[in-house]
């Protein structure tokens, strides 16, 4: 059985990764009940902005322990101000939820690079359900890398967050090599990168690859 070699964070915090997602997928909102759930408005049509603001980003994964056939990545917008969206009732006073994930479109440039464009400002903030204008908010962009589509393949995940696009920084996340193409007692298990590479033991360090992040903001 592998075990991610990482100091910090170990097999229980990945699990727990696994199964609920990283902190900046999850909504603001409790989870309401079944009937809660079915009183939830029908959803709006959400327009784009002709002319948001865009950030060119170069993916490329250094020291790939095999071929990635998965590369993809998507951006979460999210209405974090809930006072513009439907009271769900129920004693909790549970609020609706409003959350779009748009795919970004990655180029393949050559070898492990890819390029792609991440934008802010790409959703119109509108007035939907006649309680105040609700305001999207960019919260992350999501890169994922795979071996294959197969189903028990780990998913290689990083969160790029909007103070990184904005500040256009360059990130480094790094992966265990012995993760890859799966881990054996989690089928389908999603690992999160690690910035610090001092977070694995020392005699895993040389066993890493890398996902680097490039960005620049694009002209306009």
């Amino acid at each position: 059985m592998k075990t991610t070699p990482v100091l910090a964070l170990g097999l229980s915090m990945a699990v727990a990764l696994t199964a609920c997602g990283t902190a900046a997928m999850q909504s603001n909102h409790p989870t309401p009940s079944m009937d809660v759930k079915d009183r939830q408005p029908p959803r709006p049509q959400i327009r784009r902005n002709p002319n948001p603001t865009a950030y060119e980003i170069t993916a490329t994964i250094e020291n790939a322990p095999g071929p990635f056939g998965v590369v993809k990545a998507a951006m979460q917008y999210e209405v974090l101000d809930d006072r513009c969206l439907p009271d769900l009732g129920g004693m909790a006073g549970t609020r609706a939820s409003l959350l779009e994930w748009v795919p970004i479109e990655l180029m393949h440039v050559s070898g492990d690079t890819y390029r792609g464009v991440i934008y802010d400002d790409l959703l119109v903030d509108e007035d939907y359900f006649g309680l105040g204008v609700c305001h999207w908010s960019l919260v992350t962009a999501q890169f994922k890398l795979r071996a294959t589509e197969a189903k028990d393949d780990a998913a290689f995940s990083y969160h790029l967050f909007h103070d990184d696009l904005v500040s256009e920084h360059r990130i480094r996340a790094y992966f265990w090599n012995g993760d890859y193409p799966a881990v054996e007692s989690i089928p389908g298990m999603l690992i999160p990168g690690e910035e610090d590479r001092e977070k694995f033991k020392p005699e895993y360090r040389d066993q890493l690859f890398v996902l680097d992040l490039a960005i620049r903001k694009a002209s306009s």
